[in-house]
């Protein structure tokens, strides 16, 4: 019986760099931000803060209802309940008048409903 095949170390595919990769990656940790997974990633993150700036300076209006930060937070009231905007502004990170036009934005398009809590708390939660 053979041994399952392992994948060799081999070097960093940048120009001059002698760094080792392992399990047969193209780039060393030193530069693995230079793999095309990773470009991806990074420009869905630049994306996703460029909306953010746009939501923070023109309000609601700057939402995308199908950009990532909407589409995650209707995932996560899918998943976890109803949430109060504050608990939401703390799990997302962001402003609490940010997380405010974001779910403006969704409640113009029926995504989410809101209310209060017996606090006066505004609770968000999904339509339907």
């Amino acid at each position: 019986m053979s041994a399952a095949p392992t994948l060799a170390n081999r070097s960093c595919k940048i120009t001059g760099c002698q760094n080792s990769t392992r399990e047969g990656k193209p780039f060393c940790p030193d530069h693995v931000e230079r793999h095309d997974y990773v470009q991806g990633i990074l420009e869905i993150l630049a994306q996703r803060e460029a909306e953010e700036e746009r939501v923070r300076v023109k309000g609601a209006s700057a939402v995308d209802p199908h950009g990532l930060t909407a589409q995650e937070l209707i995932l996560h009231l899918s998943q976890h309940g109803s949430r109060t905007v504050e608990r939401l502004s703390r799990e997302f990170q962001l402003e609490s008048q940010v997380m405010r036009d974001y779910i403006d934005a969704l409640l113009e398009r029926g995504l989410v409903q809101i209310g209060r809590t017996a606090r006066g708390s505004t609770i968000v939660r999904l339509t339907g």
